[in-house]
């Protein structure tokens, strides 16, 4: 476990450097830093004893194994959050639970917010809650492993350090979402997906200020927009239809895979546009915007809140339990389908309901066939491993047993059915949309949601590990 106690350490002093932005943000209103300074040093020293604890050992096995992969991913989502939780107490009052709520919210991409209003909230605080969308989005150990990779051939004195450093990067691409690498070797792959996130972020920023958007306005907006994470600078989200086509574009392109925005980067538009997943996705959204219009014949705010709901980004600009109940019921849909695999979005994700819409038609054949025929089990003309499909329905179980469990919770706790069904949906999901004052429930269905968002940016399993492996260590 060496191995995860030092990776932990670096990711801790990778995101100490993160704090620059409020640091400076606040230098440039006025506004005192000390919140981001406290928070950097003590990244920055635990980070360091982290790695000194971590150091080399003469243990053979020095592979960051698959299990241990989890434990490190599921560990830095709750040790970054907490530490990050610091810079809220202040203005709230040194509420550690509404803190740690918000912190997480952000760290996980969700949205959810103990805030009701922004205007009287520091500048530097704002754009550190933007930024740790932004820095969730892309999953800092991504930013990690981009250091990993360029560094490892220059830091080992062995051939065999350098190919379990190599073996432990790999691991820990897959469990970020990434099946598949974009480019020939992890180095590569890394590269594009950092360039191509950093691309889109400029790209956003620099749209968002044609339209009229003031700097800070447009960099915080395009941090939340392109994670896919919801959380606004401001109380108005945009106030011209120019800006509403920038948030929605920068959306979309966060709920597409980054494999696919690959291919467009490298002029392979056919493969782009023909991209399955993010086809049934488009359709999907396209069929449910179609539906909205009817229930709510306001097309603007029909398009942005569907593609919120549908990219699990989550900016609300309506009253949510005023709309029609089939509307409400599209965003329940939205919020649990999700976007693309080896995307920035939430959700289940558009490949597993793929699947298991195969799989209903594929199994009543197999029963209908001779015992002994072959029928293979293809979805977008590829045969699918009987391992995949048994994965992806204990995923699809555990998901819904949990949206049952934390509604249960906080239907205990006085919520009505409504509430507590959409919160859990939308905590889980990673959406962030909301439909009552989060500050006045309760702590423990506040935990309940603070553990349901880890669950579902992590995609339920790490979070499992680690805590199955902390039961049988006690």
């Amino acid at each position: 476990m060496k191995k995860v106690i030092k990776y932990l350490g670096f990711l801790l002093i990778i995101s100490a450097f993160f704090r620059l932005i409020p640091i400076t943000t606040a230098l440039i209103y006025g506004e005192t830093a000390e919140p981001f300074i406290l928070t950097a040093a003590i990244s920055l020293i635990l980070g360091g004893i982290l790695i000194f604890l971590g150091r080399n050992n003469k243990n053979k096995d020095e592979t960051l194994t698959l299990t241990r992969g989890l434990i490190l991913v599921a560990t830095s989502f709750i040790i970054l959050p907490t530490i990050g939780a610091i810079s809220f107490l202040p203005v709230m009052g040194y509420n550690f639970i509404n803190a740690l709520f918000e912190s997480i919210s952000g760290f996980t991409t969700t949205g959810l917010t103990m805030f009701s209003t922004l205007t009287d909230l520091p500048k530097s605080l704002i754009m550190w809650r933007a930024e740790t969308q932004w820095m969730g989005g892309i999953g800092i150990v991504m930013v990690f492993l981009f250091f990993l990779s360029h560094l490892s051939n220059h830091s080992h004195s062995s051939l065999t350090e350098v190919e379990e450093e190599a073996a432990s990067g790999n691991t820990l691409y897959q469990i970020q979402g990434f099946k598949t690498k974009l480019e020939p070797g992890l180095k590569k792959s890394i590269r594009a997906i950092i360039s191509i996130y950093l691309f889109y972020t400029l790209l956003g920023i620099i749209l968002l200020m044609i339209s009229g958007m003031p700097l800070f306005n447009a960099i915080g907006m395009t941090f939340t927009s392109i994670s896919t994470g919801g959380f606004s600078v401001s109380e108005s989200i945009y106030v011209n239809n120019f800006q509403m086509i920038v948030l929605t574009l920068l959306m979309l392109i966060g709920a597409i895979s980054f494999f696919d925005h690959n291919q467009l980067f490298h002029g392979k538009i056919r493969k782009f546009i023909f991209s399955p997943e993010k086809n049934v996705h488009l359709l999907l959204l396209a069929g449910a915007i179609i539906m909205g219009l009817l229930l709510l014949p306001n097309l603007p705010v029909t398009i942005f809140t569907i593609t919120s709901a549908f990219t699990t980004t989550g900016y609300g600009v309506v009253h949510i339990p005023s709309l029609p109940q089939l509307f409400i019921f599209l965003i329940i849909i939205g919020m649990i389908i999700g976007g693309s695999a080896g995307s920035t979005a939430g959700g289940m994700k558009v490949f597993r309901i793929a699947y298991l819409a195969k799989a209903g038609p594929w199994f009543i054949k197999k029963l209908s066939s001779p015992k002994h025929a072959i029928i293979p089990f293809k979805v977008w003309d590829k045969v699918i491993d009987i391992s995949t499909l048994l994965n992806i329905s204990i995923f699809f179980f555990t998901y819904l047993l949990l949206i049952i469990l934390g509604t249960i919770i906080l239907l205990i706790f006085g919520n009505s059915l409504f509430d507590a069904v959409f919160q859990v949906i939308s905590a889980i999901g990673t959406a962030g949309l909301q439909t009552m004052d989060l500050a006045a429930q309760s702590a423990f269905s506040k935990i309940t949601l603070m553990i349901l968002m880890l669950l579902g940016r992590l995609e339920i399993f790490p979070l499992l590990v680690l805590a199955g492996s902390l039961i049988r260590k006690r």
